[in-house]
């Protein structure tokens, strides 16, 4: 009895994902509930996609609990043996670069014929990444030199082009702070698909050039190709899969302004195909494989265009976990590393079976989720409401500026 309970929630089983989700919907509901005042809980044109978000950042933390009971096992840092819960996390991120890729290129195509305010866009850009992930790295230089015993592993100057690099998401090359083996796996490694972020951003102006009638003016055309010329040469273009993920949510964008859906029945008939899909994926080794990618692009589709998997995308808790999601992106590996380090210690870690380590993941859940919303309710959402005041602020000037002319 005890080796088939502990083979039901062993790191790689369906099951353990499971309980995972249901932990997390759970303590999103009653922080949802009982401090709705201080979330945003404004209707969303595209709510299924925040339902998704909310999906996928819990996806990605099964995916590297799953890859940390690995790597305590083997000391090796790789996928695991399942698929699926490799897809749990290769698939959110292309999700995610497609979400990204959708949104902003629906706002190109919103202002295709006026014009398209990019001060505003790369200062909102800025404000939203910034801050809580700076918050986070405040937090990884500190375990780091705790790690250290507080010594530095090569020059002081070293140290400082580490902590650089870290700060502007490893554009310029990528870094071990101090030369801590143990550094890079504080944050489950998430740092280039932040990097992939920043990329798709300062290629906008380029690609507002096939869409706004109203080009973008020379300065940020030439900003924007400053930045991929920096990015190639510390980084290439190997990554050709995750340009696909953009290329996709780019290609939704164009296909959901044209082809809307809007019937209910399309709605249960689109739902459907989701559902097969998401199913069918787990069968690819990878979702870098070309017919997988193109199932994860329609599945994208079909979701943007108003599809909400029989309404569990417009559940009100799932769009509550999609509101804090970038925390529970940024935070979950910290916690994780916390937990396993500084907490039960890495010798005892090593030693779980694997329900036990199981059970330590289901209890850190409620605790991810938490620290998620004060991540969000703290850092994100000041900043996010600064960077709508920046902008209403710039409006009454612009304002101010043009109404003489009009008069005249």
């Amino acid at each position: 009895m005890t080796t088939i309970t502990a083979n039901m929630i062993d790191p790689l089983n369906p099951l353990f994902a499971l309980i995972i989700f249901l932990l997390a919907f759970l303590t999103g509901f009653a922080i949802n509930r009982t401090l709705k005042p201080a979330v945003t809980s404004q209707l969303s044109r595209y709510e299924s996609i925040d339902g998704l978000r909310g999906l996928l950042g819990i996806s990605v933390f099964i995916h590297h609990a799953s890859i940390w009971h690995q790597y305590l096992q083997t000391g090796t840092w790789t996928l695991t043996k399942s698929n699926l819960f490799n897809h749990f996390g290769q698939t959110s991120v292309a999700l995610f670069f497609m979400i990204s890729a959708f949104l902003f290129t629906s706002k190109l195509l919103h202002a295709q014929k006026g014009t398209f305010n990019w001060p505003d866009f790369f200062i909102s850009r800025f404000l939203r990444l910034v801050p809580l992930y700076y918050a986070a790295l405040a937090v990884i230089i500190i375990f780091v030199m705790v790690l250290s015993n507080w010594q530095l592993n090569g020059s002081f100057s070293e140290w400082l082009v580490s902590v650089f690099r870290l700060a502007a998401f490893e554009i310029p090359g990528e870094t071990v702070l101090n030369k801590h083996p143990l550094a890079n796996l504080i944050n489950a490694k998430i740092t280039w698909t932040l990097r992939f972020e920043w990329l798709f951003y300062f290629s906008l102006p380029l690609i507002a050039l096939f869409i706004l009638k109203k080009k973008p003016s020379g300065f940020y055309l030439l900003f924007g190709t400053v930045f991929i010329l920096i990015f190639y040469k510390y980084h290439g273009l190997k990554h050709y899969a995750d340009y696909l993920s953009f290329a996709g949510g780019i290609l939704v964008a164009f296909l959901v302004r044209h082809f809307p859906i809007r019937s209910k029945t399309d709605n249960i008939f689109g739902s459907l195909v989701i559902l097969v899909s998401f199913l069918a994926i787990p069968q690819f080794k990878t979702p870098d494989e070309l017919f997988c990618k193109m199932l994860i692009i329609l599945i994208f589709l079909l979701i943007a265009a108003g599809n909400d998997l029989f309404g569990l995308l417009r559940n009100a808790t799932l769009k509550f976990l999609g509101h804090v999601c970038y925390s529970t992106y940024l935070l979950h590996g910290i916690l994780i590393f916390s937990v396993v380090y500084f907490g039960i210690g890495i010798e005892s870690a090593r030693t779980l079976e694997p329900s036990r380590f199981s059970v330590l993941i289901f209890a850190i859940t409620p605790v991810l989720i938490v620290l998620s919303y004060l991540g969000f309710r703290f850092i994100e959402k000041p900043a996010i409401d600064l960077a709508k005041k920046i902008r209403l602020n710039r409006s009454k000037i612009s304002a101010k500026v043009t109404k003489p002319t009009e008069l005249v």
